[in-house]
């Protein structure tokens, strides 16, 4: 059966280019095109971190002298928005060449602002015209001494986890040192997490709540690839003790790169740590790997299962959830791996629907399996569309789709794109502070819904 189109759309494989490249901090991203190939991925994508930019001056006063001016703004590069400008090729460009115009648009561009390096992705129509850029690339990376990526052919039928992983290894080649035979040994161990993606949901929450763990286990982190990473920090990664992969869909090639040129393990979580059971067996299995002491941070899993405990009991006495409470998800499969856990292993709420998304990435056996274990293997056979009297853990687009079709369903946002709400506080579905946060919202969902007597 074909599935229906809308609710099987996922961002493309340029929009993970792109993601992964502006993981790194100071990266000019712009892609060889039409402006309006520019459009889509400027004012789609959603910036979930905010990064410290030199066009700005915090003192005793702003200084907007020194921000990025209009100019830039109403440049034919940027339309309005500097982030990922085009090139704007015309008709004569794809006649004669786009080098010259390539060569005007970063000419421009390095004479607003510095950067440690730049990235240049052909769009649909450029990568048809089998340019060989890479001399023209080689000159203006020698010209303004910055190094470059050139992505000649994105992979446009794929999904954007695959881009993101792409081009992340491509990232590793030309920008990772090379293992250093004689590293000198560090009181502390530290680690490199790989999975993260700035342009997912709460990104910023999630490293801070990893972070928090990691260290109350003995361990700091090093890389956070994708997280605004410094390029001199990204250089550095074979320094680290382990590599960490929290996000199997965007990280498969990346763990076959890490292994293969890296003399240091590669742990692999099978997805994000979500809910208490979980959350105890990453740091259990990382501190065992590095030889730490978890206790402390088994402490506090226990002390947030505690409060947990508290607010159930208060909220729902003795019964528990009511009997006929059901749940719906849709996101990648090791995401909702860690849902099904945390709400049917440890909540006790049975699912009516599960979509995976990003069937490319072939991870769908880590929810298949844990449906399994919990005996609900129906609930992949379901179409979400048709859901009511649900808690909703989805995207926005989602939510506002089923809620055309039913009446009652309390949605929960737990993927991009957003409805529009501003996150002030950082938040996260990850970890203990995750757990207690999707709790929150389960329990004053519960309340909402008219799903029982």
């Amino acid at each position: 059966m074909t599935n229906h189109y809308l609710r099987n759309a996922v961002p493309d494989h340029i929009a993970g280019v792109i993601s992964a490249c502006e993981g790194i901090q100071n990266n000019l991203v712009l892609l060889n095109g039409p402006i309006g190939c520019k459009t889509y991925y400027t004012f789609s994508g959603v910036d979930s971190l905010i990064r410290r930019s030199n066009l700005w001056t915090l003192g005793d006063e702003l200084r907007l002298e020194d921000a990025m001016d209009d100019r830039l703004l109403r440049s034919q590069f940027c339309i309005g928005s500097p982030r990922i400008p085009a090139t704007n090729l015309r008709y004569s460009d794809y006649i004669f060449g786009t080098a010259e115009q390539l060569h005007r648009a970063l000419n421009d561009l390095f004479s607003e602002r510095s950067y440690d390096l730049f990235t240049v992705i052909q769009t649909p129509g450029t990568s048809l015209l089998g340019e060989a850029l890479e001399p023209e690339l080689d000159a203006i990376s020698k010209e303004f001494g910055i190094p470059h990526l050139f992505i000649e052919s994105p992979g446009l039928s794929e999904n954007s986890m695959i881009g993101y992983d792409e081009a992340t290894v491509r990232l590793m080649e030309l920008l990772c040192d090379k293992p250093c035979t004689n590293k000198k040994a560090s009181k502390i161990p530290s680690i490199n997490l790989f999975g993260f993606d700035a342009h997912e949901k709460f990104p910023e929450g999630g490293l801070k709540e990893i972070t928090k763990l990691l260290k109350l286990c003995g361990i700091s982190v090093h890389v956070a690839a994708g997280m605004n990473c410094p390029i001199t920090d990204f250089r550095t990664i074979a320094q680290a003790d382990a590599n960490i992969i929290l996000c199997p869909e965007r990280c498969k090639k990346t763990a076959e790169y890490l292994r293969s040129h890296f003399p240091i393990p590669v742990y692999e979580t099978g997805g994000m740590p979500i809910g208490f059971d979980l959350t105890e067996e990453f740091v259990r299995g990382i501190s065992s790997l590095l030889g730490t002491n978890c206790e402390p941070a088994l402490d506090y899993i226990e002390e947030s299962r505690s409060r947990a405990f508290y607010f159930i009991a208060h909220n729902m006495g003795n019964k528990g959830f009511p009997k006929d409470l059901r749940y719906a998800a849709e996101g990648e499969p090791s995401v909702l791996r860690g849902y099904v856990d945390y709400l049917s292993g440890y909540l006790g709420i049975k699912p009516k629907v599960i979509h995976p998304l990003y069937l490319q990435c072939h991870t769908e056996n880590l929810i298949q399996e844990k449906l399994h274990e919990l005996h609900c293997e129906d609930a992949l056979e379901q179409d979400i569309a048709s859901v009511n009297n649900v808690i909703l853990l989805a995207g926005a687009n989602t939510i506002v789709e089923l809620n055309t079709y039913s009446d009652n369903i309390f949605g929960i946002e737990t993927a991009n794109p957003g409805s529009g709400y501003i996150h002030v506080i950082p938040k996260t579905y990850i970890g203990c502070t995750g757990a207690l946060y999707l709790l929150e919202q389960i329990l004053n969902g519960t309340k909402l819904l008219r799903a029982w007597n």
